[in-house]
C-alpha cells in the first residue's frame, strides 16, 4: 500500500512538471507567428510606400446651389484609391470623379482621402435654389387706370383653382376683403397699389396701380355786375386837367390784354375725366382757351371742337392715351390741342 501511494506521487510530481513546458512552447509559437505576420505585412507596405503628394481635386457646377449637381474631380498624381466625404453625412464616394447633389442650402467641409493616407478639405458654400415664377399661378384682375375719391371700385379674382382671396387696396396695412368679389371706396386721392394674394401664395401675388382722383368742385359762375343807369339828359363833363398832376389818358384806348392761367397736361387730364364723370363742364376750360371754347382741336387725327369733344366723352369711361398742350407765349392761351383716348365714335357708343 505504502509503495502504490509513493508511485502515484512521483507520477503526478512529473506531469506537473511537464505542463509549463508544453504551456512555453505553444507561446513562443504563437508570438513567432504573430512576428513573422506583422513583419510580411510591414514589409508589404514599406516596399509599396509612396510619399504622400499635394492632393488637388477641382470642384465644377453651373451654379452652387441645392439640388444642382455639382461634380468633384481628383488631380492628384499617383492616386489609387479614393474616399470622397462630402460633408452632409451622405455615401462616401470611391470614385475619381464623383457626382453629389446638396438638399439644403449651407457651408459643407469636402474631404478627400487619397491611398488611405493623404487628405485635403475644402468648404464649399451652397446656396439656396431659385425661384421659378409660375404663370399660371399668378393672381388675375382686371383694374381701371381711374376712380374717383368716393366711387365704389369693384373688382373680381379671375384665377384658376383659386380657393382663398386676400385683397388689399393701398390704404391700409391689413386685408380689406376675403372673398372672390371685392369693393373697396377711396377716401384720398393718389396713386394706390392694388393687390391681390390667392390661395395663401405670397410668391405668386399680383399688385397693380390705380390712380384715385379727388372730386373738384365745379366753379362758381360769376355773374358780371351791371352798371347803372344813367337818367336821360345826363352828360358826361370833362373833369378839369391840372397842369402837374401826373394824370395821363390812356392814348391808345385798348384794355388790358387777355392772360390765361397755366395748367400742365396732367391736370388737363384730369379736369377732362371729371367732365367725362359728369362732374365738370366744358366752361371750366373757358380760361385757359382765353374763352374760345369753339377753338379747333386734334381728337385721334380728327378736328373738332373742343366744346363737341367735352360733349361726347360725357358719361364714357374714358382712358386718355396721350395729351399735347400749345400755347401762346404772350398771353399763355391754349391755341392747339392733341389728345388720344380710347376707341370711341365722338357722336355715338362705345
Amino acid at each position: 500500500m505504502c509503495a502504490k501511494s509513493h508511485s502515484f506521487l512521483i507520477h503526478t510530481m512529473s506531469n506537473q512538471n511537464a505542463f509549463p513546458k508544453h504551456l512555453d512552447k505553444t507561446v513562443i509559437r504563437f508570438f513567432l507567428a504573430v512576428f513573422f505576420i506583422s513583419a510580411s505585412v510591414f514589409a508589404y507596405r514599406y516596399t509599396k510606400y509612396e510619399p504622400c503628394k499635394e492632393v488637388v481635386f477641382s470642384v465644377k457646377a453651373k451654379e452652387f446651389r441645392q439640388e444642382a449637381l455639382i461634380r468633384f474631380i481628383d488631380d492628384t498624381e499617383n492616386a489609387n484609391s479614393w474616399e470622397w466625404d462630402f460633408g452632409d453625412s451622405t455615401s462616401v464616394g470611391t470614385n475619381r470623379e464623383a457626382l453629389h447633389n446638396y438638399k439644403n442650402p449651407g457651408e459643407y467641409n469636402v474631404r478627400l482621402l487619397i491611398n488611405g493616407i493623404c487628405e485635403k478639405n475644402e468648404l464649399i458654400t451652397i446656396k439656396e435654389k431659385l425661384f421659378v415664377l409660375d404663370s399660371t399661378k399668378l393672381a388675375k384682375f382686371e383694374l381701371p387706370d381711374t376712380i374717383n375719391v368716393g366711387e365704389v371700385l369693384k373688382v373680381t379674382d379671375e384665377t384658376n383653382n383659386a380657393s382663398t382671396w386676400e385683397w388689399r387696396f393701398g390704404e391700409t396695412n391689413k386685408a380689406n376683403s376675403t372673398e372672390k368679389r371685392a369693393e373697396y371706396t377711396y377716401t384720398e386721392a393718389g396713386l394706390k397699389t392694388v393687390s391681390l394674394v390667392v390661395n395663401g401664395d405670397l410668391k405668386h401675388s399680383t399688385a397693380k396701380k390705380i390712380n384715385v382722383l379727388a372730386i373738384e368742385k365745379a366753379e362758381d359762375v360769376i355773374n358780371p355786375i351791371s352798371k347803372p343807369k344813367r337818367p336821360l339828359g345826363y352828360a358826361i363833363k370833362d373833369k378839369p386837367k391840372t397842369l402837374g398832376s401826373g394824370i395821363k389818358d390812356n392814348p391808345s384806348g385798348r384794355d388790358k390784354p387777355i392772360a390765361a392761367p397755366f395748367i400742365n397736361e396732367d391736370q388737363f387730364k384730369n379736369k377732362l375725366l371729371f367732365v367725362a364723370a359728369k362732374k365738370l363742364k366744358a366752361t371750366s376750360f373757358s380760361k385757359y382757351f382765353c374763352g374760345n371754347l369753339k377753338k379747333q382741336i386734334l381728337v385721334n387725327g380728327e378736328e373738332t371742337t373742343f366744346l363737341k369733344f367735352c360733349e361726347s366723352i360725357k358719361g364714357r369711361r374714358l382712358k386718355i392715351k396721350d395729351l399735347e398742350i400749345h400755347r401762346n407765349p404772350g398771353s399763355n392761351c391754349i391755341t392747339e390741342l392733341t389728345v388720344k383716348h380710347n376707341k370711341f365714335s365722338l357722336f355715338g357708343g362705345n
